[in-house]
């Protein structure tokens, strides 16, 4: 199994990137699974505290384990990865020595306030959501996509063609 950690700012497309990314899995040879960290770690009211950071560690560990044991490919794991901590945080819970790969996403801030400001499902725009998206854009990564002026459908293609190269 390969590891493939795709961050970036909140609202610049991982999710559709993600999705658009399972639909070209369809005609290909990998088992590929993704797993977006936010909906391991939704719960309300909304804390972080030890025990829902233990929560998300022991399932994102779990999700990892299973995939491995069901023979997928490749595990395709979304989230801000704000740092390179986060990074560290999710190889820490994969087994030794699995492959692995970062990739962030980024995007012009105009683009990204456009994609972040007509989302529906997003909250008013803040300065926490914009200290996120200069955070993620400096985040080390092995490799950068380039989201300014393309759909989710061609970035997902690039995520592909990097990803087999």
């Amino acid at each position: 199994m390969r590891l493939t950690l795709l961050g970036g700012a909140p609202g610049i497309g991982k999710t559709a990137v993600a999705r658009e990314f399972l639909k070209l899995a369809v005609g290909g040879t990998l088992l590929t699974q993704w797993v977006d960290v936010d909906a391991l770690w939704a719960h309300q009211p909304w804390e972080v505290s030890d025990r829902t950071t233990g929560m998300v560690q022991a399932n994102l560990r779990a999700v990892i384990a299973n995939a491995g044991a069901a023979g997928i490919d490749l595990l395709l794991v979304t989230w801000v990865f704000q740092d390179a901590r986060m990074q560290d945080l999710v190889r820490s819970l994969a087994p030794p020595g699995l492959p692995t790969v970062s990739v962030q996403l980024h995007a012009e801030p105009a683009t990204w306030r456009r994609r972040f400001e007509t989302d529906p499902g997003r909250p008013e725009l803040d300065d926490f959501y914009r200290r996120r998206y200069y955070e993620a854009q400096r985040t080390p990564s092995d490799h950068v996509l380039r989201t300014d002026g393309k759909d989710a459908r061609a970035v997902a293609a690039d995520l592909a063609a990097l990803l087999a190269g």
